[in-house]
């Protein structure tokens, strides 16, 4: 299913489950997606994901350049985007509700219902500088998302505050310098 027109996306983390809980409101309608990220697919999507920008800049040949490129473009992106509005969901309250009344009882009920596990993606650079997510879930729902920077690099901001609230301890930084993370054949390895 293709969402063109995302009005609103949030990142929880939600500690029952030890995982992200990705929520999506589209444009025109009352449909709300929630996706549950566990901690190795952030791991392999944001090494993915950066991967791909890092290929975008493919004519700056200095890593250290692309980085500090794609910190700006970040940086540049995210400053006129509203982190501050709360997202739009009514049924989270209900669940929470629910959730909480079935914890006080001693109940093991799903804090989030109709929430999809995400289990892979594919992602593509446009030539227009947009790119595609296509996220596919345990049940094999896809939703394909395709976003300008703006959009894209605040859902790189999401998943990144969100990873350090559940202290997952990810290498969530630009660089491919960053310790442990992989390097570019020819480059050398340095370790501080």
């Amino acid at each position: 299913m293709s969402l063109s027109a995302i009005r609103q996306f949030a990142i929880d983390y939600v500690s029952l489950e030890d995982r992200l809980l990705l929520r999506l409101r589209t444009e025109g309608t009352a449909d709300i997606y929630r996706l549950l990220i566990t901690r190795r697919y952030l791991s392999l999507f944001w090494t993915a994901l950066t991967g791909e920008l890092h290929k975008s800049l493919a004519e700056t040949k200095n890593a250290v350049a692309r980085d500090f490129l794609l910190e700006m473009a970040e940086t540049r992106a995210t400053a006129s985007a509203n982190f501050s509005q709360p997202f739009e969901d009514p049924a989270a309250a209900k669940a929470a509700a629910a959730a909480s009344a079935a914890a006080a009882e001693g109940g093991g009920a799903n804090p989030i219902p109709d929430a999809h596990l995400l289990w892979a993606f594919h992602i593509l650079r446009n030539p227009d500088g947009s790119t595609l997510l296509s996220l596919i879930t345990w049940d094999r729902m896809r939703l394909d998302l395709t976003l300008a920077d703006d959009g894209l690099f605040g859902l790189m901001k999401l998943l990144r505050d969100a990873a350090r609230t559940a202290e997952w301890e990810l290498p969530m930084e630009w660089g491919l310098n960053v310790p442990g993370a992989p390097h570019q054949p020819g480059e050398t390895r340095r370790l501080n």
